[in-house]
């Protein structure tokens, strides 16, 4: 052939590896340094036959070729609209011309044999064939599909990733059969089939064929994505769109630079974030799973009042249905944080900072007035302490868990734990119990105390009540109890008698559990010790201090009588 080849100007831009070529000619042409369409204009065809590993039905190819080109049949500026109908129709057409073997490989590995879409492995299994065989099959086999309808079907992949992403809305099959539903279009295969194809074929096209994908580990540019996205479902909790959602990381510039393929190609790989499609055209996101705080926060953002937690769950179901997981109301009462910006304002209520019955403005002097009453104290104090003593003006306005709150955003007060505060400059960092403070009470004294006593000492440091105290020391594992009301450290000796005879608190309260009369001698029985002695005279120069105590006579004898001024006359008339 001497003809010289003809290319309208129309065409002459189109790539040449968009061309359907067999590997020989498109090799042949390479060679050539042909690389547009229009670089075969005027070129003979016996130039091309003269190339090596060139022969007469590759010739014959190039002439049937260059005649579709003449005619216009890859002229894709003629398809209008989205022309996915063209896509699906040259689709098939590519298919059809594959053989039986390879389009079995092919269906099987898109799912468009009626099942799932399999693995290279699976698909390996059944031919016989490795895994990487089996890969470069089916890679080819898409570069001729993808050939087959020359520079249209390029053309009209880009324009419906185009498409996709300006609506940042993933292709799916739902949304693939919404678009051809006004087309007269009989697809050989099923729509999920087409969107795995188109996705294989172009990598802008997001396609979700079986929705998301998550995987285990994102990279760090999806994650710069997902992060913002995450922390705007928290403030939001309803499901938002896809549109919405990308539009306000741009006005953010969070992360810099987003483009909607990256910004879906993340969501498809996330797992704390679900995409559901309320319609083809219309995809939401939301949270996954709801944390807890999630949806109280939301709750308690519409009320304007604390909300018991029974409340609190009953308008969560109100508000977002089957996502409130089922939970118990000691479960959410103690799921709740202060970390989490709700906080207990009442017994049994839960609210947020706009809960609050002090105005935020009285909060600065709320802090100052207990400031200056911890100063003056010296000691760490409850906020049930506080307002019991009714001292300030706003305590009416207030209650004990409030407080709490008030007191716990100012830095200079350090929370202790149930309600105590103390200063930050006493030093103090964390709540020491009463059980570990009660060992180191005994431990400093040296000796024995009683219950008063050591409730007296932690009251330096702690806001104890008398009730609290007396549990915890009779069960205390390292105490026990050394007679006469009197506890000491387990580890302790048996205590010398010459601590008790000393005690004069002890003595005192001996001879008012006594009815008259009572004598030194039964005095010294009942401490066990002899009424002569050592012990004796030191007993009876404490009796001696007791102001309100006299004896009868003025001397030691076991027959002495020991008489307490509050006994009535009658009583030792009577004995």
């Amino acid at each position: 052939m001497s003809t010289n080849i003809s290319i309208p100007s129309n065409y002459r831009n189109w790539p040449l590896t968009q061309m359907p070529l067999s590997v020989r000619l498109a090799g042949v042409l390479q060679k050539m340094g042909l690389r547009q369409v229009g670089d075969l204009n005027g070129v003979l065809f016996e130039q091309v036959l003269s190339m090596r590993n060139c022969g007469q039905r590759s010739i014959k190819e190039l002439f049937n070729l260059v005649q579709r080109i003449q005619a216009g049949e890859f002229d894709y500026s003629k398809i209008k609209g989205l022309g996915l109908d063209f896509l699906c129709k040259e689709a098939d057409a590519a298919v059809a011309t594959i053989s039986d073997r390879e389009k079995e490989m092919l269906l099987l590995r898109l799912g468009g044999a009626g099942t799932r879409p399999m693995t290279l492995e699976e698909i390996g299994t059944q031919f016989d064939l490795t895994r990487e065989r089996v890969r470069q099959v089916v890679d080819l086999l898409y570069e001729r599909i993808y050939k087959h309808g020359g520079p249209s079907v390029d053309a009209m992949l880009r324009r419906l990733a185009q498409k996709c992403l300006d609506m940042i809305c993933p292709l799916t099959p739902d949304l693939l059969a919404q678009w051809l539903s006004n087309k007269q279009v009989t697809l050989a295969h099923q729509p999920a089939f087409y969107v795995r194809l188109f996705g294989e074929l172009h990598p802008d096209i997001p396609a979700w064929p079986d929705g998301q994908k998550p995987y285990p580990n994102l990279d760090l540019r999806a994650k710069d994505i997902v992060r913002p996205i995450v922390d705007m479902l928290r403030k939001n909790i309803s499901p938002l769109s896809l549109s919405e959602v990308y539009q306000r990381l741009v006005e953010l510039g969070q992360p810099a630079n987003l483009q909607p393929a990256e910004f879906l190609r993340a969501l498809k790989q996330c797992s704390t974030l679900t995409v559901e499609f309320p319609k083809p055209d219309l995809a939401v996101i939301r949270l996954t799973s709801l944390r807890i705080c999630d949806w109280v926060q939301r709750v308690l953002a519409q009320s304007d009042r604390p909300l018991r937690p029974e409340e609190i769950i009953s308008q969560a179901r109100k508000l977002f249905g089957t996502e409130v997981p089922p939970i118990s109301i000691g479960g959410l009462r103690n799921s709740l944080r202060p970390e989490q910006g709700i906080f207990l304002l009442d017994r049994r209520a839960f609210g947020m900072r706009q809960h609050i019955s002090i105005p935020e403005k009285m909060w600065i002097k709320v802090r100052n007035d207990v400031f200056k009453m911890l100063q003056t104290e010296n000691r760490p104090v409850s906020t049930r302490e506080m307002l019991k003593r009714n001292r300030f003006t706003w305590g009416a306005q207030t209650n004990v868990h409030e407080l709490a709150h008030i007191l716990r955003e100012e830095e200079r007060f350090v929370d202790l734990g149930r309600f105590l505060f103390a200063l930050k400059s006493w030093g103090l960092q964390e709540r020491e119990h009463i059980k570990d403070l009660i060992p180191q009470a005994l431990k400093d004294a040296g000796h024995p105390m009683t219950a008063t006593e050591i409730l007296k000492e932690l009251r330096r440091k702690r806001s104890v009540g008398r009730a609290t105290i007396s549990a915890v020391i009779r069960h205390h594992e390292g105490v026990k109890h050394f007679g006469f009301g009197y506890y000491g450290l387990k580890n302790w000796k048996d205590i010398d008698k010459s601590f008790y005879v000393s005690q004069t608190l002890l003595v005192c309260r001996l001879i008012l559990n006594t009815k008259p009369p009572l004598s030194f001698g039964d005095l010294c029985e009942k401490l066990k010790i002899p009424n002569k002695g050592k012990l004796a005279a030191t007993l009876w120069d404490t009796i001696l201090t007791l102001r309100r105590v006299r004896v009868e006579p003025e001397q030691m004898t076991p027959e002495t009588l020991i008489i307490h001024k509050t006994w009535k006359k009658e009583d030792d008339d009577q004995d």
